[in-house]
């Protein structure tokens, strides 16, 4: 089994990068608990959403790393179905949060809710079993956003903390591995490729 069949890697990935994002989120709850200030109570909620964010990412890396979901059509949608809710469920605490902080955007995690709400429909096509126009396009669109955020998370790897660097790496090889299968036969097939 060559290293990009291995699921189990990006598993292993992605868990470790929800323990650092669990973690990261326990330290803005209490820094946001301890601050003295108008925004204490909207860093917390914020923290809360972050916290279930984590755990969202947490339940599906673990998951892929035990190999409960490991065919690569199955791993793919249920990637983007996690960013899809991870999203929904820390914007709409951050909304929440942004009403009783300044420093927290209220409108700005309500356009990430609904662009959560639209990844979540996407992921729901990628294996729907039916082989449309729209999964061409969607499979070509796919490739460009992994292509995109591999780079970006490949490049936050140059620098910053310890963890920053360990958390961008470990998200560009999920990445990295999301765009390789999206060139697997089986993945094409299905989207008409």
């Amino acid at each position: 089994m060559s290293f990009f069949d291995n699921t189990k890697i990006a598993g292993w990935g992605l868990f470790i990068c929800a323990i650092l994002t669990i973690i990261s989120a326990i330290i803005s709850i209490y820094n946001g608990a301890v601050k003295e200030g108008d925004d204490r109570l909207a860093l917390v909620v914020a923290g809360i959403g972050a916290l279930l964010a984590g755990f969202i990412y947490f339940g599906f890396g673990n998951s892929v790393r035990k190999g409960e979901i490991s065919k690569k059509i199955d791993v793919l949608a249920q990637f983007v179905k996690t960013v899809g809710v991870a999203t929904i469920v820390a914007s709409l605490f951050g909304a929440i949060a942004g009403t009783w902080g300044v420093s927290i955007s209220t409108w700005s995690n309500v356009g990430m809710i609904i662009l959560g709400i639209i990844i979540c429909w996407i992921a729901g096509k990628i294996n729907d079993g039916k082989t449309t126009n729209f999964d061409r396009i969607l499979w070509i669109i796919l490739v460009v956003i992994f292509l995109v955020f591999f780079l970006l998370r490949l490049s936050g790897a140059f620098g910053g903390a310890w963890y920053d660097i360990l958390y961008c790496i470990l998200m560009a090889v999920v990445y990295l591995y999301m765009l390789i299968f999206m060139f697997d036969g089986d993945i094409r097939k299905k989207m008409g490729i």
